[in-house]
């Protein structure tokens, strides 16, 4: 949550809060619609990522939208679908970015 403050912020804001996987998975499916993710899309990129994996890169795609660095999160979706089905997705880098970005 300390690299997508944004997620976190908005989770906050409806009433929400995360205990565990399945609280911030629920809260995804809830944004989805709002970003422009179809519930296919969406569905696709469950199944290639598995529910835990989609839900952690729906919240990096969401804060990216957020602070304007993504203008397309389905298009961002999408790529990190076919890199998870390449075997080629590496989402702990990008939080990590995000941390020492936050950091510096």
């Amino acid at each position: 949550m300390q690299a997508c403050p944004e997620f976190a912020s908005r989770a906050r804001n409806t009433g929400g809060f995360f205990k565990d996987w399945g609280d911030m998975h629920r809260f995804a499916d809830h944004l989805m619609l709002m970003v422009g993710i179809s519930e296919h899309a969406w569905n696709v990129t469950q199944e290639r990522m598995g529910t835990q994996v989609a839900t952690a890169a729906f919240a990096l795609v969401f804060e990216k939208h957020g602070t304007g660095e993504v203008a397309s999160p389905d298009g961002w979706r999408g790529g990190m679908a076919e890199e998870a089905g390449a075997r080629n997705l590496h989402l702990k880098h990008c939080f990590y970015c995000r941390l020492d970005r936050k950091a510096t």
